[in-house]
């Protein structure tokens, strides 16, 4: 079934609506995991990402596109921020760009000198 456009625009109003806080986060309730897989999308459009847990046993969940989007965009700009990879990427929807993302500058002027 395809992801139309009235469903993405949903989902985009859903993400935003459901956002979870940071209050109360305590790293000892988070769960962890050292593998993931992502499978195509199911009938309905949802796709499905299995998690293996530390402990090994598998984590399922399921999500629109759009929250796997945004959140695959979240890690990777993070994962730039912290300098742990270098990501460059652009993220386009039709004609609008969603998200730019590029690799920090490092051991360089942010505002070089011409060469004159």
């Amino acid at each position: 079934m395809p992801f139309t456009d009235a469903a993405k625009a949903d989902a985009h109003a859903l993400f935003d609506d459901h956002r979870p806080s940071p209050d109360g986060l305590a790293e000892e309730d988070v769960l962890g995991f050292t593998s993931a897989m992502c499978f195509r999308p199911m009938e309905d459009g949802e796709m499905v990402i299995r998690l293996a847990g530390e402990d090994g046993e598998p984590i399922d969940l399921r999500t629109n596109p759009v929250c796997a989007g945004r959140l695959a965009i979240a890690l990777l700009d993070l994962i730039n921020q912290q300098g742990w990879f270098d990501v460059d990427l652009r993220v386009n929807d039709g004609s609008s760009e969603i998200a730019r993302i590029t690799p920090p500058v490092r051991g360089e002027f942010a505002c070089r000198p011409a060469n004159d």
